[in-house]
């Protein structure tokens, strides 16, 4: 028989998914969401620096809240293409 048991998947319940490509190469923001204003985020880094993200339709996000632990993987032209929650 195959393994029948699954082990809980921590991951479960996340949408966004980065690709490899994504993952190479775009820049990664990671901290806490501080503020969402439309299509603009504000995450507070590991540095402290609030860094502002571009986020829109086209854009594969985990539901986040402010005050969740975030990583977005960034392009050169600010726009977000993944934001993951980062529990």
């Amino acid at each position: 028989t195959l393994g029948t048991a699954v082990a809980a998947n921590p991951m479960e319940g996340k949408e966004a998914t980065p690709t490899m490509k994504e993952r190479l190469t775009k820049d990664t923001v990671k901290g806490t969401l501080l503020k969402m204003d439309g299509e603009y985020y504000t995450i507070r880094d590991t540095d402290g620096k609030q860094v502002r993200i571009h986020v829109d339709p086209t854009t594969k996000m985990d539901k986040v809240v402010v005050g969740d632990q975030v990583k977005a993987y960034v392009t050169e032209e600010g726009h977000t293409t993944t934001l993951q929650r980062n529990d």
